[in-house]
């Protein structure tokens, strides 16, 4: 009986303490609720009633003071507004750059930084922070903090990271007071080298190529050859072959497009055609197709198929080959064609790259005929330093349908040029 009483006391203690709960569970729910509808409605009157119902949810004030802001133009009011948010959570960084952003509608530039600050503090990772803070700086004038911010983009996001390091050269325009806060990743160096070779920065991009070298970490030969292109563009052909031999003695897979006694890269097209550097370069041409045929070789795995069907006067691949003036040169390729009808044929050519000009060529391939071999020879100029090697038609006008397959390429000096075998 006492037992049965006991828990008949506990019974009607219980429920009267579990129905209370569940009101009160109910009217905060009915609170947070309602706030939310209210704010919704995105006018001054509702984010007040939406402060009164949740006074201490902080985004009641952001909104409001975002209201006064952009809506009622009161930068004043906003900032008051912000204030509260930030109190009521320290921890949130837009509430802190909001506030900013009304003290720099006040013209109250310490305030304004140390909301920034905060920011940074609260969340120092977020590239969009860090990038609002870094335009701050420059503005203020800040320079060593503003670059110091902009690295915090550049280790953060990569996707901002160029933007980030242009914002910081046009800042600085001291490429060594760049790097010296940028992480060793050969990859943030190269974004680096691509904005400053954007901005035909040659002097520190140069700086900034040594400085990737000396990381001693390994670089992805696709990601770096676009400096090379870079150079030969802007006919620095010494620089362009420091590049390429430095990224070459850096990279097993370039190391093995090689061939001694060769000055051609990827002679017999085995490798990946890189369409970059001093690899081959190719380039859609209309009337022609290129592509690799792993039936037809001279003397490694594959050979370079050329098919015409119709006009056309270059065939799309070519070559850079540095060359030293003064010195005699021999051309040759493993050639091979199949019902190739055309007035004139193919040939291998070597021109300037720079002034289109044509120094030789070989004889011209027409018809069908088994592999054999075509070359040709000159002597470089006072002033010629590069050379293009490549396969064109002269004239180009005239029709021209066929198959024409081209292996084993070399270019060299006449002294080292020896016969090879048919």
């Amino acid at each position: 009986m006492d037992e049965y009483l006991a828990r008949s006391r506990v019974v009607t203690c219980v429920f009267p303490l579990l129905g209370c709960a569940i009101v009160l569970y109910a009217w905060c729910a009915y609170r947070v609720y309602g706030a939310h509808r209210l704010a919704e409605n995105r006018d001054e009157a509702s984010f007040r009633r939406a402060i009164l119902l949740e006074p201490r949810d902080a985004s009641n004030y952001d909104m409001l003071g975002q209201y006064f802001i952009w809506d009622a133009q009161d930068a004043r009011a906003a900032a008051g507004q912000f204030r509260q948010a930030a109190a009521l959570n320290p921890f949130d960084s837009a509430y802190w750059l909001h506030l900013a952003q009304a003290y720099n509608s006040l013209g109250a530039d310490h305030q304004q930084a140390a909301a920034i600050r905060h920011a940074i503090v609260v969340d120092p990772t977020t590239p969009e922070i860090a990038w609002s803070a870094a335009n701050f700086f420059l503005i203020q004038g800040d320079k060593p903090q503003a670059l110091k911010t902009l690295a915090m983009v550049v280790r953060n996001d990569p996707a901002m990271a160029e933007a980030a390091l242009s914002l910081s050269w046009r800042a600085s325009g001291n490429v060594g007071e760049i790097e010296r806060r940028l992480p060793s990743d050969p990859e943030i160096y190269l974004k680096l080298l691509k904005v400053l070779v954007a901005k035909n920065e040659w002097n520190p991009a140069a700086h900034t190529w040594s400085s990737l070298l000396a990381l001693n970490r390994e670089i992805d030969p696709h990601s770096a050859l676009f400096y090379v292109d870079a150079l030969l563009a802007n006919r620095n052909v010494a620089g362009a072959q420091s590049a390429w031999a430095e990224l070459v003695q850096r990279s097993r897979e370039l190391h093995s497009y090689i061939q001694p006694d060769n000055l051609v890269v990827n002679p017999g097209f085995d490798r990946e055609i890189l369409n970059a550097g001093f690899d081959w370069h190719s380039a859609a041409v209309p009337n022609v197709s290129v592509m690799l045929d792993s039936t037809q070789s001279h003397q490694g795995s594959v050979s370079l198929l050329i098919t015409y069907s119709g006009p056309s006067e270059d065939a799309g691949m070519c070559q850079y080959l540095p060359v030293t003036p003064g010195t005699t040169y021999m051309a040759s390729a493993w050639v091979k064609s199949e019902e190739l009808e055309s007035a004139n044929g193919p040939r291998l050519t070597i021109s300037d790259p720079y002034k289109n000009l044509e120094y030789a060529h070989s004889d011209e391939t027409v018809g069908t005929s088994s592999w054999h071999r075509v070359l040709t020879s000159f002597t470089a100029g006072p002033e010629t330093n590069l050379i293009l090697l490549r396969f064109t038609r002269k004239p180009g006008d005239t029709q021209i349908r066929g198959r024409f397959w081209v292996d084993g390429v070399r270019f060299s000096q006449n002294a080292v040029m020896n016969d090879e075998p048919g």
